[in-house]
């Protein structure tokens, strides 16, 4: 059995389907305008040691959405005397303002003490809801 409709059951489901479209459109427009904006980072140099080198102060730069949180992570890699490597790592929480801001991370030396040179620097940063940003860069260690 066929059954057509006629064109007033048609008008009454567009129009029904148009009322039901704009009453969403409004909050549609609402979450528009407060959809997270991109991340940035930025690893800063140069970087200082304390201790004689066991620990290294790097400058990190960054921006996130106002109102979220999220983690940053920092390694730094150098190459030391005699083929020898300095690394260290470390993860620090990051408010979001939606405005740049700047967070000094603290590494540990691992295996050699950092020494003033050049070393490779990497960080990332997650924000949950929002994304991820990274920088990879070379960084001037000073005393």
């Amino acid at each position: 059995m066929n059954k057509s409709f006629g064109g007033k059951t048609l008008a009454v489901v567009a129009v029904a389907g148009g009322a039901l479209l704009a009453s969403v459109s409004p909050v549609m427009a609402q979450v528009s305008t407060q959809s997270p904006s991109n991340l940035a980072l930025q690893v800063e140099s140069p970087a200082k040691t304390e201790t004689l080198g066991a620990v290294l102060k790097v400058k990190v730069t960054y921006a996130c959405p106002a109102g979220y949180s999220g983690g940053l992570n920092l390694q730094v890699t150098e190459a030391v005397a005699g083929g020898r490597i300095a690394w260290g790592s470390a993860d620090v929480n990051v408010d979001c303002t939606g405005e740049s801001k700047s967070v000094t991370v603290t590494l540990a030396a691992r295996d050699n003490a950092f020494r003033k040179g050049i070393a490779y620097a990497q960080a990332s940063m997650g924000v949950p809801m929002v994304g991820t940003a990274k920088d990879e860069r070379e960084i001037t260690i000073v005393s």
